[in-house]
């Protein structure tokens, strides 16, 4: 009975797998023009809304629409950004001076 119930919750509840795990450098950004230049509007390179729990990735580390854990929270790597190249990672945050205030961390454990 018990192992029913486990297999019917897995089956309706599905668990994310995180298959690789990277080291990068995180930094944040707004939709701003500061942020994203003269053209911002606002709509990540996956052609969405950017929204909180979006990231900006190079394609060629993490691929785009990824499901990608940072210090046990999940984001969305719908967005790239010209100057996020390897294992650097830019999240979305909807204010500028709280951008600016996330700063650069170092040495963070990816998993996606």
């Amino acid at each position: 009975m018990l192992k029913e119930l486990v297999l019917c919750l897995s089956l309706s509840y599905p668990i994310p797998v995180f298959a690789k795990t990277i080291t990068a450098t995180l930094t944040a950004y707004c939709a701003c023009k500061k942020c994203c230049g003269q053209q911002a509007k606002g709509i990540t390179a996956s052609g969405t809304k950017v929204v909180p729990g979006v990231i900006a990735v190079d394609p060629k580390v993490i691929p785009l629409g990824s499901e990608v854990q940072i210090e046990g929270k999940i984001f969305f790597a719908l967005d790239t950004g010209r100057a996020i190249k390897g294992n650097r990672i830019d999240i979305y945050i909807p204010s500028h001076s709280q951008a600016l205030k996330f700063g650069v961390k170092k040495g963070i454990k990816v998993t996606y």
